[in-house]
């Protein structure tokens, strides 16, 4: 496992693109975790998910194949998060191995405010593929990929066209930039690991990050996450695989 609690984890994340070094990271949390458990959810963003169809298969078998990646890092709950049961099922399940192992809620919690700061202060040029179309400033996004928010709705319906415009997209862009390390930022919930697992593999010359929630406030012009607010309990934790959250 990386050394450290959350905080020191996304130092070297951070510490990776300031030296423009290509890495893929994922976070399946607990929304993934219930999906290939196969339990129906509403989540906080009101997409749905009903047991059946391919989304539990093809979400898995993303994420395990992801976790051969040499430069792919997987992001899961600590013990204080949920409890040591689904810490324990996720490193099973996953395969993830040790020396990419990291958090689930890196870009989240008391990381969100140094994480978010990280670009808006030094103008990291990204492209962002997701929901919400507000303008914002304060990042260098290159150009924005707008996804519908209920798209796992949809998945089995959906899937093959979805992921062709999402990959066309990028092509042009790698095609037309001809450069190193190119940053791809995903906010497309469960759906942004099965994106991730598939480009790093065509791509792992370039970055591919899942951000969750991370930029909701800034490009969708509001946000439902606590973890945004100064004065939530969320705002100050840091995940721990040892001690939980501190």
């Amino acid at each position: 496992m990386l050394s450290g609690n959350s905080s020191d984890h996304l130092q070297f994340f951070l510490s990776k693109i300031t030296k423009n070094e290509p890495f893929s990271f994922i976070r399946p949390n607990d929304g993934e975790y219930m999906i290939i458990k196969g339990t129906t959810l509403t989540n906080t963003d009101n997409w749905t998910f009903n047991s059946g169809g391919t989304l539990q298969h093809d979400l898995l078998t993303a994420i395990q194949e992801f976790s051969e990646s040499p430069n792919g890092y997987i992001g899961i709950p600590c013990k204080g998060c949920y409890n040591n049961e689904m810490v324990e099922w996720c490193i099973k399940e996953y395969h993830i191995k040790n020396d990419k192992l990291t958090y689930g809620n890196l870009v989240c919690n008391k990381n969100w405010k140094p994480f978010t700061s990280y670009f808006i202060e030094n103008k990291t040029p990204l492209y962002y593929i997701g929901p919400g179309t507000t303008p914002s400033e304060l990042f260098n996004i290159k150009k924005r990929y707008y996804t519908d928010p209920y798209q796992v709705n949809r998945w089995d319906t959906e899937k093959d066209t979805f992921k062709h415009g999402i990959y066309t997209w990028i092509k042009s862009i790698l095609d037309s930039e001809q450069s190193d390390n190119i940053i791809f930022t995903f906010s497309v919930g469960p759906l942004s690991k099965i994106l991730i697992s598939e480009l790093n593999k065509m791509y792992p010359s370039h970055s591919f990050f899942d951000i969750g929630s991370a930029f909701d406030i800034f490009l969708k012009g509001g946000s439902n996450r606590g973890y945004m607010r100064e004065n939530d309990t969320y705002s100050n934790v840091v995940c721990d695989f040892q001690l939980g959250h501190i």
